[in-house]
C-alpha cells in the first residue's frame, strides 16, 4: 500500500458521500491506495451510508466518539497502512489526479509535506460566506496558481488537502487534540521547527463545497479566537508571524478601539448586520456585495477579539 487517504467527517452524510465518490475514480491503480473515513461521533447515519459503498480500492470506515478534527485525523493516520498520508476534508470534491499528484510530489526519504490547491466548487450556494471564501482562501490559492514558485508562508499550513509521509507524522506526534481550530497551523509550526519543508502541489486540486452562512463564520471566528490564544501560548516564538502578535504592536488608540468594540459585540451586530442583508438579497450588485463582505469581516473580527480577550482573562 503506497497511499492512505484519510477523510474525517462529522454529521455531513450527503456531503462526505460526494467527496468519497470522487476518490473512488482516481487515476491510480486501486491496489496503490486505500481510503479511511473517520466518522467522528456522527449521528446522521454517515457510517451506515458509507459502509454501503463498494469501491475497487481498499476502503475502511472507523467510528469514534467526537474528538474534533485533530482527533479524527490522528485516528486515521494511526490506522493507515500507506507510507504516505493524504488528508482531505469531507467537503472536498477531488480532481481525478489529486492522489497521484500528491504521491508524485514526494521523493524517497525526504522530509516534506505537500499542500494542494483548494478552490470553491461551482455548485456551492451563493452568499456572503462564499464571497468571503473567494476573497480570502480562494484568492490565496489563485495567487499561487499564477506563481507557484512563491515561498509558502510559515503561517499558512492548511491540511484540508495535503500529504505527508506517515513516518514524519509519527515522529512529530500527529495533531495536538487540544486544538478545535488552528490544529493544522499548530502542526505546521512543529513540522517547520523540525526542518520539514512545505511544498505547494498546484496540480492536486480540490473544490470545496461551501454551504456555510454568515452566522457560521461568526461562530467560527469565536472558535478561532480561543485557538489563536492557545497557539500563542504554545508557540510564543512565532508571535510576530500571527495577527494576534501584530496587534500587540499597534498604536494605543487602535488597541483601545478594538477592546471597546469587542466589549459590545451585540451592538456591533446591530449596526453592521443591516449592511449584510442587501448583499445577500442582491448578490450580483457589486457595490452591495463589497459593502456586505466588509461588514461581515468587521463582525467576525470583533467576535474573534472578544474571545481572545476572554481567553486571556
Amino acid at each position: 500500500m503506497q497511499v492512505s487517504v484519510v477523510v474525517p467527517t462529522f454529521n455531513r452524510r450527503d456531503i462526505v458521500l460526494r467527496t468519497i465518490k470522487t476518490l473512488f475514480t482516481q487515476n491510480l491503480p486501486a491496489a496503490d491506495y486505500e481510503i479511511i473515513v473517520v466518522v467522528d461521533g456522527s449521528t446522521d447515519g454517515s457510517a451506515a451510508a458509507l459502509r454501503a459503498l463498494q469501491p475497487a480500492c481498499r476502503f475502511r470506515v472507523i467510528e469514534q466518539e467526537n474528538r474534533g478534527l485533530a482527533g479524527a485525523r490522528n485516528t486515521g493516520f494511526r490506522a493507515a497502512q500507506g507510507d504516505l498520508i493524504v488528508y482531505l476534508d469531507d467537503d472536498m470534491l477531488c480532481d481525478p489526479v489529486l492522489v497521484r499528484e500528491h504521491r508524485a510530489a514526494h521523493r524517497p526519504n525526504e522530509a516534506a509535506f505537500g499542500l494542494g490547491a483548494i478552490f470553491l466548487s461551482n455548485d456551492s450556494p451563493p452568499g456572503l460566506a462564499a464571497e468571503c471564501f473567494n476573497r480570502e482562501v480562494g484568492a490565496y490559492y489563485l495567487q499561487y496558481r499564477q506563481n507557484p514558485e512563491i515561498p509558502w508562508p510559515r503561517s499558512a499550513c492548511v491540511f484540508g488537502n495535503s500529504s505527508i509521509p506517515r513516518k514524519v507524522l509519527t515522529e512529530v506526534g500527529g495533531f495536538d487534540e487540544r486544538f478545535r481550530m488552528r490544529e493544522d497551523a499548530e502542526l505546521g509550526a512543529r513540522l517547520l521547527a523540525a526542518g520539514v519543508r512545505p511544498r505547494y502541489v498546484p496540480t492536486a486540486v480540490a473544490y470545496q463545497f461551501y454551504r456555510k452562512t454568515a452566522g457560521d463564520l461568526i461562530r467560527d471566528a469565536e472558535a478561532f479566537g480561543v485557538a489563536d490564544r492557545l497557539f500563542l501560548h504554545k508557540h510564543p516564538e512565532l508571535a510576530s508571524e500571527t495577527f494576534l502578535g501584530r496587534i500587540a504592536n499597534e498604536p494605543r488608540w487602535k488597541r483601545v478601539s478594538r477592546r471597546v468594540a469587542a466589549a459590545c459585540p451585540l451592538l456591533a451586530d446591530v449596526l453592521l448586520a443591516p449592511l449584510c442583508w442587501p448583499s445577500e438579497a442582491f448578490p450580483h450588485v457589486r457595490v452591495l456585495r463589497n459593502l456586505g463582505v466588509r461588514a461581515l469581516q468587521l463582525r467576525r473580527g470583533i467576535h474573534w477579539y472578544r474571545k481572545v480577550l476572554s481567553a486571556d482573562g
